[in-house]
């Protein structure tokens, strides 16, 4: 009898949990279809009146009108970054918690130094726009072609500067990798922003220049400065007659990517409706237009080719680094 009594109060237990979990997953399944009902918060790692506040302004303005929700940026600076890319990793995955992603700390800050968090602490819900750099010297430079910069460095190794926005960026990796990929040597002087970089080619205190192009394009145009190549694998819409280091025969390929992650858990249905609502933006052209008015490139690349960027970038850039003797502290 007391047997009996104990395998019935199992049966009663075991299907009151069958129960809960049911219930627990219809619930779950609601709140996904019912995504969003709120406002959604975009982490951005870095202080206020940054390159990623501008960056993102289209999805702030324009993914609310197809999401139904306002989109509502935090900012969580410090440690370049990784305090607010750390804090969206750790975010509950549900789809009201994104970062504000790009390069810079989801790619390079994880191959130079330690961090908590990975790349594949996240899940990827498009990227967006992109933006690339272009190697720049002065007009009155001896060089007309980038062919004749490197023959020039060859006989005079170490004697010619470049300068870029810090050390261990985008642009920094970028002027390695055609070091390397050149076999030259140009020392490195890195200054606090693009605009000083560019100042300092212009005026005279670096030979060439590493810079987005975005930056540059004012450079270029009053004719202060002269590309000599772009970093993306297409030519830059702006630039037609400027040829990427790939076609020059230099195996160099850095893109400045920006596109919106998500904690790593956060379901796929979640995933699909705020890529939807991008690719709208873009179909409509509303998203499109505000990129290319605030100087960036659209670059519209889906979850998965997103996923496929940042995985590649991310090997690419732990392999320069320890290439570069970039040591992790």
């Amino acid at each position: 009898m007391e047997s009996r009594k104990k395998f019935k109060t199992f049966c009663f237990l075991a299907f009151s949990c069958i129960l809960f979990l049911s219930w627990g997953d219809r619930s779950t399944q609601a709140a996904e279809k019912d995504y969003p009902n709120k406002s959604i918060t975009l982490i951005n790692p870095y202080a206020p009146g940054g390159g990623i506040d501008i960056a993102y302004r289209p999805i702030i303005d324009i993914l609310p009108d197809y999401l139904g929700q306002k989109i509502v940026i935090s900012h969580k600076p410090g440690a370049t970054g990784s305090i607010g890319t750390a804090f969206a990793a750790k975010a509950k995955p549900d789809g009201y918690t994104l970062l504000a992603g790009s390069t810079s700390h989801v790619n390079l800050a994880p191959a130079t130094r330690k961090v908590p968090y990975t790349p594949g602490d996240f899940v990827s819900v498009g990227t967006f726009a992109k933006a690339i750099d272009a190697l720049a010297v002065r007009p009155d430079a001896p060089w007309k072609t980038l062919q004749e910069f490197v023959a020039d460095a060859k006989k005079n190794p170490g004697k010619y500067k470049f300068s870029t926005f810090g050390v261990m960026g985008a642009a920094h990796f970028c002027m390695e990798l055609f070091d390397r990929a050149a076999g030259i040597k140009a020392g490195h002087i890195p200054y606090n922003s693009d605009s000083e970089a560019l100042t300092a080619a212009i005026g005279g205190h670096t030979d060439v220049v590493v810079a987005t192009v975005q930056a540059a394009i004012p450079h270029l145009s009053s004719g202060a400065l002269r590309a000599l190549a772009v970093s993306d694998t297409v030519r830059y819409k702006y630039l037609p007659d400027v040829p990427t280091f790939k076609e020059l025969g230099y195996d160099v390929r850095v893109i400045i990517w920006f596109g919106m992650l998500a904690p790593k858990g956060t379901p796929r249905e979640i995933i699909d409706k705020l890529w939807s609502a991008q690719k709208k933006g873009f179909e409509e052209n509303k998203l499109p237009a505000i990129i290319e008015r605030i100087g960036m490139i659209p670059f519209l690349r889906p979850p998965e080719e997103m996923d496929k960027i940042i995985r590649e970038d991310h090997e690419l850039y732990t392999k320069a680094a320890k290439e570069f003797g970039f040591e992790i502290k």
